[in-house]
């Protein structure tokens, strides 16, 4: 009679105990350890049945739980009565986690975050002399290094959803000795079928410069696109998010997003857009468009003239492990405005597919000699997966997205060959008009053979054969021409997170 009274009395103790808990939301057992403790308890006591376990500890967590408008009290009792953001508590809410390709979001979806990353490290052999190229068209100059290695881009950035409605990204490039500026920006996403961003980013322009580097076929973009397209710019840019057609209009500021007190800045207006006449599981086809328009930056000299910004139409040998200028070596100089515009297709067979695109730019200089400079290029490439696996074309943004690979490599789990992709493509860059204005023009035709390796997803490894043949004039009264051709042999490694 006595034990059982005592063992009642427990019962009963424990009970109150987890009454008062769960109550008064005190910190006493509001371990999840100890409430699991007082359970169990009271499960042996008789006192509870052995089912009722997790909806009582469901209870707990409801009763103990902060209302969903409740401010979370400060970790730091050195501010008492202040929301001081570093010491607020996080509240507890259901979410999901993702660990590869880390990221964290509520269960409906409405907040999310995520980390992402990239690495790419290449390296490059050069098989022709690289003595007197034409990296400078002047007699004796233009020697180029025999072979390199770069780290040529290292990202680290964030991205989300707020309450929504709202989409955001910060992310830097860590691959030169200052840090730079990636996708910075906020946009909303309330608009019907569109989106509006403010902010860092890409100025709309060929779908190859769209695409993003970590899904382009080659080591480096076609050379006119990677000459003459334009830098990521502070703007305002409204673009559509639909099935079966892209359509974005923006407009940039002109000098980057580091400031000098005695240049006025100028200002882009971007455009472009696109549709897909077809678009099935295995096959579709892709038409686009786009034209930039630039007002040159400036100083205002004591005299009243203006000094236009210098302006850089440049691209390298097809890839940066060797830093050899084989188009745009010399900036253009009193450029007042710049436009640039052209047309994009590529279409997808199963396996296979096709891109190319024109670009041309035009010039208009500050100058009583020469008004108007012209440069112009083209590209054509062929790619096909051995393995199987498709190129991603995502029409909502008319650019290409990440490979889903079929049978990603694990040896050791019994996996496949990951995926194998081989590629070809011409392209030809004309700028020899910018003699002209500068020491110098240059020209080139680029051959490229490559083959891709993936063994997952989010690793790729790549192997570029180039073959080229740039030719260079002087200008200004000291005409003197130059040739350059042969070989390159370039490599990358890839991975993303």
């Amino acid at each position: 009679m006595i034990q059982t009274l005592k063992t009642r009395t427990l019962g009963f103790t424990a009970l109150a105990s987890l009454a008062v808990a769960v109550g008064a939301g005190t910190s006493l057992f509001s371990a999840q350890s100890e409430v699991d403790a007082l359970i169990e308890v009271l499960i042996e006591e008789g006192l509870i049945p052995a089912q009722r376990a997790d909806v009582i500890r469901q209870r707990v967590a409801e009763k103990t739980a902060p209302p969903e408008d409740a401010e979370s009290p400060p970790i730091s009792r050195r501010f008492p009565g202040v929301q001081y953001e570093p010491t607020e508590r996080l509240r507890d809410e259901p979410v999901k986690t993702q660990v590869r390709r880390f990221g964290v979001e509520t269960a409906d979806g409405t907040e999310r975050f995520r980390i992402r990353g990239r690495l790419m490290v290449d390296g490059a052999l050069v098989g022709f002399s690289t003595e007197d190229t034409v990296d400078d068209e002047r007699d004796g100059q233009g020697n180029i290094a025999r072979h390199g290695t770069i780290i040529r881009r290292a990202r680290l950035g964030v991205l989300g959803v707020i309450a929504n409605d709202w989409e955001y990204q910060m992310e830097v490039d860590f691959r030169d000795a200052e840090i730079r500026f990636a996708n910075s920006y906020i946009a909303y996403l309330g608009l019907p079928g569109s989106r509006l961003a403010i902010g860092n980013f890409k100025e709309p322009f060929s779908m190859e410069s769209s695409t993003s580097s970590r899904r382009i076929t080659f080591i480096e973009r076609a050379t006119p696109i990677d000459a003459y397209r334009p830098d990521r710019e502070l703007g305002i840019l409204y673009e559509t998010v639909r099935p079966r057609h892209y359509l974005a209009a923006g407009v940039f500021g002109g000098d980057g997003v580091v400031r000098n007190r005695e240049i006025h800045e100028g200002y882009s207006l971007a455009l472009r857009g696109s549709f897909a006449p077809y678009y099935g599981d295995s096959n579709w086809m892709h038409i686009g468009a786009f034209a930039n328009y630039r007002k040159n930056a400036f100083e205002r000299l004591a005299n009243g003239n203006k000094a236009w910004n210098d302006v850089r139409l440049r691209s390298r040998l097809g890839t940066r492990a060797v830093d050899a200028r084989f188009i745009g070596r010399r900036d253009l100089e009193d450029v007042q405005s710049l436009t640039r515009y052209g047309l994009e297709f590529a279409a997808g067979f199963g396996s296979s597919s096709i891109q190319a695109e024109y670009v041309k730019a035009d010039a208009d200089l500050d100058r009583p000699d020469v008004d108007n400079v012209k440069l112009d290029g083209y590209y054509i490439q062929f790619s096909h997966y051995l393995t199987g696996e498709q190129r991603n074309y995502r029409p909502e943004s008319g650019d290409i997205g990440r490979t889903p690979v079929l049978r990603p490599f694990s040896p050791g789990a019994g996996g496949g060959p990951g995926a194998w992709e081989v590629a070809a493509r011409f392209s030809h860059t004309d700028s020899t008009d910018a003699f002209r204005v500068t020491n110098g023009g240059q020209k080139m035709d680029h051959w490229t053979l490559g083959l891709n390796w993936f063994p997952t997803s989010d690793i790729i490894f790549k192997f570029n054969y180039i073959y080229l043949d740039a030719y260079s004039i002087s200008g200004r009264g000291n005409e003197f021409e130059k040739n350059t051709s042969g070989s390159v042999y370039a490599l990358r490694a890839q991975y993303e997170f």
